[in-house]
């Protein structure tokens, strides 16, 4: 049995620091984090100046550079590096440059740089960092000039002494535009400026806590406050001064929550149109329902309070402001072709789609390509200049089958950023956007992008990596990562910052805690300097909460290689990707991933499309190959007998972990309500009118989709699945464990409405096409005959199933 242990590091944040490429003999300074970590470096007529301990260099005892005040001629009794000494070993006088404090500027405004703390200087000198510098040293410590671009420069300032002798040590100096924009977004933390505050939900124990910071930032307070919520928030938006607006797709409902006043009752929203984020904007709440594909309009400032419903896009998820006021909206998961945004006018109900492009960059051990999705939050920068969409990066069209190369650990799926360029107002005051595909940023080692967060200046940007347990800081100047938090707990799901930078807020979902970290200075390795509880009471049992760990985790190196794949890359919150993967390499074929909703793990008996898994347990053979991690079985357990074959000796109660990870699959058995049915869950005359068809002997649907689960999957012996051939089986469905694919396991019907494309190779688009197209020959139930109408009722009625309340 293995131990549950933190298996990299202690708990805390480890910092791998961004490097800054720098002449040799200037320091490197800091990022503008508060320190003064500039360096002086400096020539001598009498050695190199570089504190090293060659003889004549000036620097006194070899090695320790501290030695007793000297003359610099390298024989070890000087340390020459101005403590006693200018710095080229004569001990006539002390020579330190001081370049003045890292700051912030304004392009294009005038700057003051300032040398006058420096030591024994006579003349001063200034290269300004952008390609200009003054002519000649001058007497005068002061400069001015201006950057005329956004950009991080490093001014270098040479201070000169009586002897003409050198030092010089640099300064950062970060040039932005002014901040124009508010950013207003949801996710499921949230930060509110105006009252030093943030806002974070907590699904699983439907809570709401409200953190407010104040005191002195080098020594703050956290006042915290808790509310319930309605039933399983799952995102928190901003709403009107000192209010927050929770959504609860579960439950079709959203509720304000007012800082002093707590939650107001909850509003219903139509059955099954599934609210997954609110936000205010003016006196109205925007909601995007992901069941409709809507976003819902509401004032609540009327009487009676008006409500309204505009389409806009499927799977529709994250909202935010766009700088011109429309609303911006995600779609969660993306078509195959590109991810999609899109912008709703309040003023004229116009809908403009904004795309992010598929990648077709070969697949290596740096990049892969794909397309962007599990789209959320939409975060426009301060500067309104540009946004960040991050996400996951699926390669699905890489595969044995289909490109003659398998997938591997890190070839599948990779954490991106990309970027949309905002424009000048049109004539009509809109702000277009236009990915800029070039600066798309993947990051290495990192499965899943999942939420993020600019600095005030929009410099920097801060991102969540769900699986990895890291956020990445990302310099959107220079288009390089600036340091990385790792193991911040299980499941980081969202960052906000303070207003001043100065901390940062990180919501370990799965470690039901809420984390604050000084991000001034990345010299150091910043550690939480609190540590606030995400729910009242552990709402999980002790297996579930830690199986539903595992289950979003790929950091840990027993479930995944350099922390690429997880279990929830491909069923995020127990859902489907609606991506269809070439696992051919397996032993298998082209595989339409299945949502894991309602099944309950084995509760309808065989697992997968071929019915290659008998038990949950079995998925140690993804996480032991395609992952490409070590395994949860102890080695000797997984050698034992049949253990290490699929079908084989079963796993079950051989780890702890394992059977954790199991039990939590085992434990997602209800489906989403169908947004397809009427207010009260009734089916329409329509897809009542289906159902006589579903189920009339002619057509033949309920020989295999019969029962309360709509299937006959099971096994007819051990090992041996009742399988189907129902002329749906073509050259890329591959095989079945290496062997014959003679048929394809019964799925059940529930909650089509959520799981498109359909069939076991994502062939259909629509359930139209599943009934016509892909069934000329009626293996698929007898549907030729059927009219228009009453193939249009038919699919109302597969649209409208959800099993069982």
């Amino acid at each position: 049995m293995e131990t549950d242990e933190r298996l990299r590091g202690e708990r805390g944040a480890q910092i791998v620091l961004g490097a800054v490429l720098m002449l040799a003999t200037i320091g490197c300074g800091d990022d503008l984090s508060g320190a003064d970590a500039s360096e002086a470096s400096g020539t001598t007529d009498g050695g190199d100046g570089d504190g090293d301990g060659d003889p004549g260099d000036g620097d006194g005892d070899p090695g320790d550079g501290d030695g007793d005040p000297g003359d610099g001629d390298g024989d070890g009794d000087g340390d020459g590096d101005g403590d006693t000494g200018d710095g080229d070993g004569d001990g006539d006088g002390e020579l330190l440059p001081d370049a003045g404090q890292d700051r912030y500027v304004l392009v294009d405004e005038l700057t003051e740089l300032d040398a006058s703390a420096s030591v024994g200087a006579v003349l001063y000198h200034w290269d300004f960092g952008d390609g200009s510098a003054q002519p000649e040293p001058t007497p005068s410590p002061l400069a001015n000039h201006s950057y005329d671009a956004p950009g991080r420069y490093y001014p270098v300032l040479t201070v000169y002494d009586a002897n003409n002798d050198s030092l010089a040590t640099n300064v950062t100096i970060t040039a932005t535009h002014e901040p124009s924009h508010e950013p207003r977004y949801t996710g499921t933390l949230i930060a509110d400026p105006a009252n030093d505050a943030v806002a974070v939900v907590s699904p699983d124990s439907s809570e709401l806590v409200l953190v407010r910071r104040s005191g002195d930032a080098d020594a703050p307070t956290f006042e915290v406050a808790r509310h319930a919520t309605c039933t399983g928030p799952r995102a928190v938006g901003p709403g009107l001064a000192g209010q927050v607006i929770v959504a609860c797709p579960d439950a079709d409902q959203i509720q304000i929550i007012d800082y002093d006043n707590g939650p107001a009752p909850a509003w219903d929203l139509p059955r099954g149109s599934r609210p997954m984020a609110a936000l205010a904007r003016g006196d109205e709440v925007f909601v995007s329902l992901a069941g409709t594909g809507a976003l819902a309009r509401i004032n609540f400032a009327q009487e009676p309070v008006a409500e309204s419903f505009h389409a806009a896009l499927a799977d529709a998820r994250g909202l935010a402001l766009w700088p011109d006021g429309r609303v911006a909206i995600s779609r969660w998961r993306s078509p195959d072709d590109e991810a999609e945004l899109a912008l709703y006018d309040p003023a004229s109900d116009a809908v403009e789609l904004v795309t992010l492009a598929y990648d077709p960059t070969p697949p290596s051990d740096t990049e892969i390509g794909g397309v962007p999705s599990y789209l959320d939050q939409i975060l426009v920068s301060p500067i309104a200049d540009e946004v960040a969409i991050p996400s996951i990066q699926a390669n699905f069209l890489h595969g044995e089958y289909l490109s003659g190369e398998a997938l591997t650990f890190e070839t599948t799926v990779r954490a991106v950023v990309s970027f949309i360029e905002l424009g000048e107002p049109d004539g009509m005051g809109l702000v277009p956007g236009l990915e800029s595909f070039d600066r798309r940023k993947q990051f290495d080692n990192r499965g899943f992008a999942a939420a993020g967060t600019y600095s005030s200046r929009g410099d920097y940007l801060f991102v969540a990596m769900r699986g990895g347990r890291a956020i990445e800081r990302y310099d959107t100047l220079t288009g390089s990562q600036a340091g990385t938090l790792l193991d911040v707990g299980y499941a980081p799901s969202g960052v906000a910052l303070s207003p001043d930078d100065r901390h940062l807020y990180v919501d370990a979902s799965l470690s039901r805690e809420l984390l604050v970290y000084d991000v001034s200075s990345y010299d150091v390795l910043p550690q939480p300097i609190e540590v606030i509880a995400l729910v009242t009471e552990e709402p999980l049992a002790p297996e579930l909460l830690r199986g539903k760990q595992l289950f979003n985790d790929s950091y840990d190196p027993r479930l995944a290689k350099h922390g690429y794949i997880a279990c929830a890359h491909c069923h995020l919150d127990g859902e489907a990707d609606r991506r269809t993967w070439d696992f051919s390499d397996r032993g298998e074929g082209l595989r339409n991933t299945i949502s894991l909703l309602g099944r309950g793990g084995v509760g309808h008996g065989p697992v997968h499309w071929s019915a290659n898994f008998d038990e949950i347990q079995d998925f140690e053979h993804d996480m032991r190959g395609p992952f490409g991690g070590s395994g949860l079985l102890d080695e000797a357990d997984w050698q034992g007998g049949t253990v290490s074959e699929p079908l084989g000796d079963p796993k079950a109660g051989l780890s702890d972990d394992l059977d954790a990870l199991a039990a939590y699959v085992e434990s997602l058995v209800a489906y989403p309500r169908s947004p397809a049915r009427g207010p009260n869950g009734e089916l329409t005359p329509e897809a009542a009118a289906g159902q006589l068809l579903f189920e009339s002997p002619a057509l033949g649907c309920s020989d295999c989709h019969g029962g309360e689960g709509l299937t006959d999957s099971m096994w007819l012996a051990p090992a041996d699945p009742l399988l189907h051939d129902v002329g749906t089986l073509g050259p890329g469905s591959g095989l079945r464990l290496g062997e014959p694919l003679t048929g394809i396991d019964t799925p059940t019907l529930h909650a089509l409405w959520n799981s498109p494309p359909y069939l076991h190779d994502g062939s259909a688009a629509d359930l139209y096409a599943l009934l016509t197209a892909k069934n000329p020959n009626d293996l698929h139930g007898t549907t030729s005959q059927l009219s228009e109408a009453e193939l249009e009722q038919l699919v109302a009625y597969l649209l409208s199933l959800e099993g069982s309340p």
